[in-house]
């Protein structure tokens, strides 16, 4: 009898323990399928309320997230508490806000949500070709103004298909879900180079937006490998007053890579001779010559003919002497 009561025993407990392990929703947090929906609406509230034009954004936005609580029949201490507990449970919220994400996409056109602003440009690349997104890491994060939570962070190392002059851009578009202030935080991207050389870019992140931290290196860095790549994006944490819930969606996350353009080389054969070639313009058609022109053309030598006239002596004097000879001899 006894020898079966252990194993018996052994059996129970092994079911409470499995029970007990299994983690139960607290009582007023909503569902996974609940929050999603409401999930969904509240981006679109959001989206309506920038959409809106002129007056207070606060003051709109506020306004057409009471209207979802409404819809949904909740109010916003439910709504804080289940935003608490399903980020502490992040592989949930990370499935919701997945199924949140394509829907809200999917609808923003027909609620009259202008839907380009949250479309990634670079969704269509992938980690091949000159110009590639090499993220491997989540593509969704959030943060909360707490010290447990307030820091999303990433590092990144360079492998065999980096080259140097590498440009880079990390992307990622943010989404604050609050029902007070927009909520503020810092993203810094760094990049370090193999002579340890270390650059970075700071961004503000404020409001729904995109938003690209990029960088192209410059002469000298444009000649030397990239070891490291590393980011984060830091929430401070919230006052003691502050009552209101503040969630950072970080959505889209990407890391852009592009090579630089290759330069076209000249090949010069020294075996071959310069020459220099001149545009000679080609001789119209010549009219037929006639003969006396032929003849004229013919080539013939040139005579200078200079003659030479004989000098004149002068007689006057023995003409005079011989007329004498003559009168005297009387010839």
């Amino acid at each position: 009898m006894r020898s079966n009561a252990f194993p018996l025993l052994g059996l129970a407990l092994a079911c409470f323990l499995l029970l007990g392990c299994k983690p139960e929703r607290p009582k007023g947090i909503l569902s996974e399928g609940k929050m999603e929906k409401v999930l969904v609406d509240y981006h679109l509230a959001q989206g309506m309320a920038e959409a809106a034009d002129g007056g207070d954004i606060e003051a709109a936005r506020y306004k057409y997230i009471q209207a979802v609580f409404q819809k949904h029949n909740i109010t916003e201490a439910q709504f804080d508490s289940s935003l608490v507990y399903y980020f502490e449970n992040s592989e949930k919220f990370f499935e919701i806000y997945k199924n949140v994400s394509l829907k809200v996409r999917a609808q923003a056109e027909k609620f009259g949500v202008d839907a380009r602003a949250t479309q990634n440009q670079y969704a269509h690349l992938t980690d091949q070709g000159d110009t590639a997104n090499i993220w491997t890491d989540h593509t969704n994060a959030c943060i909360m103004p707490n010290k447990v939570h307030n820091l999303y962070q990433f590092t990144m190392a360079a492998d065999s298909t980096f080259q140097e002059g590498d440009a880079f851009i990390w992307h990622f578009h943010t989404q604050y879900i609050t029902q007070g202030y927009g909520g503020e935080a810092y993203a810094v991207f760094s990049l370090q180079y193999e002579n340890d050389s270390i650059v970075s870019v700071t961004q503000y992140v404020r409001d729904n937006n995109n938003f690209d931290l990029s960088f192209t290196p410059k002469a000298p860095l444009d000649t030397v490998p990239v070891r490291m790549l590393r980011g984060f994006v830091f929430m401070p944490t919230s006052k003691p007053d502050q009552k209101e819930q503040v969630v950072l969606l970080l959505q889209d996350l990407s890391m852009i890579r592009m090579h630089p353009e290759k330069k076209d080389t000249v090949v010069v054969d020294s075996t071959q001779t310069d020459t220099l070639q001149v545009d000679t313009p080609q001789a119209s058609p010549e009219r037929r010559l006639s003969p006396m022109e032929l003849r004229d053309k013919q080539p013939h030598e040139k005579k200078i003919n200079v003659s030479k006239d004989k000098p004149v002596r002068n007689n006057s004097r023995r003409n005079q002497g011989n007329r004498r000879l003559r009168r005297r001899y009387q010839l």
